[in-house]
């Protein structure tokens, strides 16, 4: 009577353990009004659209092209104009008369100029003035003025190498600043290709685990029978009751492990706020190996060395440290300007005959050289060490750069490689540890096996089945990381980048 209610209370107790895990494997898969159904393209796209941290990234090139801007603006002409009136009440002693004349005038003047500088090391300067002068005294007197000023450098600030250097340094910024954004939206994908087959491990991870367990109480509930009817010892019960309650504490886990991977996609997809973290995604797709094959490694490494984006950086980031040395190199040399300045002057006696005149006989010529050199000119030396130094700490920074992006490659190929050989095995083995586990439940049946031997069986099943979803989800992300060390995973991602094409 004893033993025959201890069977019935531990059936009734696994049944009601067995409906609460099904319950908790429906409301896992059950779809509610925050389950997003989504593919794994439809994520890639969700992402790059709503992601925070390629948004502020994305802001990056547009900021660096105002620098570009700003330095093209320092060759735009310059247009300047000014007006003044001024009047005047003064005495004056004329010849011998004792008192003094008061003396009133008037003087107007009007300039206009326009001057720029070409990345030639060439500054024009022209300007057209009229002054007028009227007084109580004098004759009313105009004039009008207009000049050409050409200055050349001759040495330090000539030609286009150093006067652009600055312009092209900020444009190669500008280039570096849309490199590293490839380089962010690049990782952006791979992450969330990696999130999004973990959600998918976590959902199967748990789908095992309740296989397991309901193994487990299949087993429990056999041992009981064969307890109740003498077959088995009541001892026989402590290992298969410890097995269930292991194998509660994995299903736990995976649980755990499927809360934290559905966290990790919605930051990375970061859904409207009205939903925000409530939202449980449901992958759709399956993984799968793909229909491309891998091409030979030097390949991949030669893509790499054209693709990857930090490599890139560092390739434009040693031309502006070559422009820097043009740049400072220049300012060691002596500053030697040549000038020459043309003009002619219209004299009249009213405002409308005075207006400038190139035919008027009054003109000036100027011509000269200005030099200046600042001794020792320490500072102009100090700068072109430092840009040497820089220089070649970029060149070395470049060679190791290439040599990491060889070593990458050829260790994430060594990966995909093992990873995709390990999609076959695992299958096998799975499909021998189902024979096994039906094999030595057959001998437990006829008395010809234990309790111990078969949860270990299931265990070796749970763990095949784990390892195989786990070797096929490891091969997808091996490959996601093959791509992104060579930089190519927007473009086998249908995602246009702009760059390497």
């Amino acid at each position: 009577m004893k033993i025959t209610t201890i069977i019935t209370f531990y059936s009734l107790l696994f049944m009601l353990q067995g409906i609460q895990s099904q319950t908790l494997s429906e409301s896992d898969t059950t779809l509610t009004a925050d389950t997003l159904r989504i593919t794994l393209q439809e994520t890639m796209l969700m992402a790059l659209n709503n992601n925070p941290q390629l948004a502020i990234q994305l802001l990056d090139p547009q900021v660096q092209q105002t620098f570009t801007r700003e330095e093209r603006a320092a060759f735009d002409p310059e247009l300047t104009a000014s007006t003044s009136k001024t009047q005047s009440k003064s005495q004056r002693f004329l010849g011998s008369r004792p008192e003094p004349f008061d003396l009133t005038s008037t003087r107007t003047q009007h300039d206009v100029g326009i001057s720029e500088t070409l990345p030639t090391g060439t500054r024009i300067d022209g300007q057209v003035s009229m002054t007028g002068s009227v007084s109580n005294l004098y004759t009313d007197q105009y004039s009008s003025f207009m000049g050409i000023t050409v200055s050349q450098a001759l040495l330090q600030g000539f030609g286009t190498g150093y006067n652009l250097a600055n312009l092209r340094m900020a444009n190669l910024q500008a280039d570096i600043s849309r490199w590293e954004l490839k380089g962010v939206a690049e990782q952006l994908v791979a992450d969330v290709e990696n999130a999004y087959w973990d959600l998918y491990l976590s959902s199967r991870e748990i789908q095992i685990q309740q296989q397991s367990l309901r193994l487990a109480d299949q087993q429990l509930t056999e041992t009981l029978e064969r307890v109740a009817v003498g077959r088995l010892a009541e001892l026989e019960l402590a290992s298969v009751r410890a097995e269930v309650s292991l194998r509660k504490e994995a299903l736990i886990d995976a649980q755990s492990h499927f809360e934290q991977a559905r966290l990790h996609l919605l930051y990375l997809l970061n859904p409207p706020q009205e939903k925000g973290w409530h939202v449980v995604p449901l992958p759709l797709d399956q993984p799968f190996v793909p229909a491309d094959t891998l091409e030979p490694v030097k390949i991949h490494e030669e893509l790499g060395l054209k693709y990857r984006p930090d490599l890139q950086q560092a390739q434009l980031a040693l031309k502006q440290g070559k422009l820097e040395i043009t740049r400072t190199k220049n300012g060691l040399l002596p500053r030697l300007d040549l000038f020459i300045s043309l003009s002619r002057t219209s004299y009249a006696q009213t405002f409308s005959g005075a207006y400038p005149d190139f035919q008027s006989p009054f003109s000036d010529v100027n011509l000269g050289l200005t030099f200046a050199f600042p001794v020792p000119n320490r500072a102009p030396r100090a700068r072109l060490a430092r840009a040497e130094f820089t220089r070649q700490q970029l060149e070395l920074s470049l060679l190791n750069m290439k040599r990491l992006v060889e070593w990458d490659v050829r260790s994430a190929y060594v990966e995909v490689l093992r990873s995709r050989q390990l999609i076959e095995a695992t299958r096998v083995t799975r499909e021998l540890q189902e024979q096994n586990l039906a094999a030595e439940q057959e001998k437990f049946r006829v008395g010809k096996s234990t309790n111990l031997l078969v949860l270990q069986v299931q265990r070796d099943l749970t763990q095949s089945q784990l390892d195989e979803a786990s070797v096929m989800v490891n091969y997808l992300n091996a490959l996601v990381n093959l791509y992104v060390v060579e930089g190519t995973l927007l473009e086998r991602r249908g995602i246009h980048s702009g760059y390497g094409q």
